[in-house]
């Protein structure tokens, strides 16, 4: 690759004069200029923004550790990182541990983890980013992040134990009370909940919102009315004939897998959903616009979870002092379709 120095002895310059030119500081003929940009598209010169950028006191550049890439909700959130990166100066490195693929549970599985992890961080320090952000899988408390003293860090999609460090989620208790307030808006008193795992953040969140909805509705809660599944379709297919057989004329699903489950279950019976009995998922996959009927759901602001990130995390940089702290709750918002 040609550097500086090439464009130099091919322009018959200094390496000063060519520096000046490239980076726009002027003081040179235009006829010397012209001459140097020619030589420098001739040989395909980039110039070396890393280099540059730590002359200046920094890289420009943040470190994403991501705990499994393929998860669904991974990807827009590392959209909205680079949308505020492209759109302030910034790069980000990628580092994708594969923690779902390789069914390691950061908790439960320390050592393993932990090894992963610190060598994730050892090469984003290596790259001497400028900040970092860590990206879950799902809402959980990271316990351990070893290394990170002195960086600035955020957390998107988990949030840590140290509350100065600044964690971005959204607010699942909230939107599950909206859900459970549209369909009471609608006449249904008799709702049926499926659950995530109850070891998930997730799934406590959306069971307390919708409690609290019937609560302040005057509607008693009925345990026999919430079904604990796994957030698959199959689980949501199997606990359909148990709420179904209670009557109910509405299910929240708390995920839209499970709710597929659902639809599945009273096609088998002979019950159309959005006639016989109302059901609304969580998440807004796009399974839930090819589905028959389309699924109403809650979207979740992924996109706007990777920017507030990545704008917490430069602020920090840029500022060098702390930005907000603790949990910072982003809105859902209630998708209603047939």
């Amino acid at each position: 690759m040609a550097n500086m120095k090439d464009i130099a002895e091919r322009a018959g310059v200094s390496i000063a004069t060519v520096s000046k030119v490239l980076n726009n500081q002027g003081g040179i003929s235009q006829e010397t200029s012209d001459l140097i940009q020619a030589i420098a598209k001739e040989l395909n010169y980039h110039p070396n923004f890393y280099a540059r950028n730590l002359k200046k006191g920094g890289s420009r550049a943040i470190g994403v550790i991501t705990e499994d890439l393929t998860v669904f909700n991974s990807s827009p959130i590392i959209d909205g990182i680079g949308a505020y990166c492209d759109e302030h100066g910034y790069h980000y490195f990628l580092e994708n541990m594969r923690l779902d693929k390789l069914k390691i549970d950061p908790i439960t599985d320390e050592i393993e983890y932990n090894d992963i992890v610190t060598s994730s961080i050892s090469f984003m320090k290596a790259m001497q980013v400028d900040g970092l952000i860590y990206l879950g899988c799902h809402s959980h408390k990271v316990l351990s992040l070893p290394g990170i003293n002195g960086m600035h860090c955020v957390f998107a999609y988990s949030s840590s134990i140290d509350p100065n460090i600044p964690s971005v989620l959204y607010d699942d208790s909230k939107a599950s009370y909206e859900v459970a307030n549209y369909l009471i808006n609608h006449g249904h008193k008799v709702i049926g909940v499926i659950t995530g795992p109850l070891t998930s953040i997730h799934a406590k969140n959306r069971l307390t919102g919708y409690q609290k909805s019937l609560f302040n509705s005057g509607i008693p809660y009925n345990p026999k009315l919430t079904a604990h599944g796994d957030w698959d379709r199959d689980s949501g297919y199997a606990l359909s004939k148990q709420l179904i057989d209670s009557n109910v004329t509405a299910i929240f699903a708390q995920n839209d897998l499970m709710a597929m489950g659902v639809i599945d279950y009273c096609r088998n019976v002979g019950l159309e959903v959005g006639r016989d009995i109302a059901l609304i998922g969580f998440d807004d996959r796009e399974i839930c616009t090819v589905s028959r009927p389309t699924l109403s759901t809650v979207s979740l602001p992924l996109f706007e979870i990777g920017q507030t990130s990545a704008e917490l995390v430069i602020n920090k940089i840029e500022n060098n002092t702390p930005s907000l702290t603790g949990e910072i709750l982003l809105e859902c918002k209630l998708i209603e379709r047939e």
